[in-house]
């Protein structure tokens, strides 16, 4: 909370990956329809979610700012497993489940913190789409795979997320 600027310029960034990434989901796996047209709807509201961090920002009197890498989110694609198709589906089906839970625990928090006024209405709704978004990605994950293969490999991902974030530095970002 002691430097929203900076927080609100990684997470413009943040949206605009998630965009991206949904689009190139969908991409990849064009031959499952509900995950083509999930992802859709998920971009879509991933770049609303992008414009309106850009108004706060603007409205701050801030921009968005640079780019800057994501250390956690880097550390999760080193995750990935490649060498086969279907795992590579599940790994990145949980992953970004994981992230989306991720956001919704910090949108949350900033809303919990903050005094009445339009960026804690913000967060408020955010904490409920990304939410609906990490069950959108556990769904999808339990529409393709096994139960007990979802959750061996749910929970391997989740001990080495916590791995990850015990190694991460404080800092005003998303993740």
């Amino acid at each position: 909370m002691g430097d929203l600027d900076s927080f609100l310029q990684d997470h413009a960034h943040a949206e605009r990956k998630v965009a991206t990434s949904a689009l190139t989901l969908a991409a990849q796996q064009s031959q499952k329809p509900e995950l083509v047209e999930s992802m859709i709807e998920l971009a879509q509201e991933e770049l609303t979610h992008f414009r309106q961090v850009h108004d706060l920002l603007r409205d701050r009197g801030q921009t968005i700012g640079q780019d800057r890498p994501d250390r956690y989110m880097g550390s999760l694609f080193k995750l990935l497993r490649k060498s086969d198709v279907n795992e590579y589906l599940l790994d990145r089906l949980l992953l970004f489940g994981i992230v989306e839970a991720r956001g919704w625990e910090r949108f949350r928090m900033i809303s919990l913190a903050m005094s009445k006024g339009p960026v804690r209405d913000f967060y408020r709704e955010l904490t409920r789409c990304e939410a609906r978004h990490h069950l959108l990605f556990i769904r999808l994950a339990k529409r393709y795979f096994a139960e007990e293969v979802l959750k061996a490999r749910l929970d391997e991902l989740l001990d080495r997320e916590a791995e990850i974030v015990s190694n991460l530095p404080f800092r005003a970002a998303l993740h």
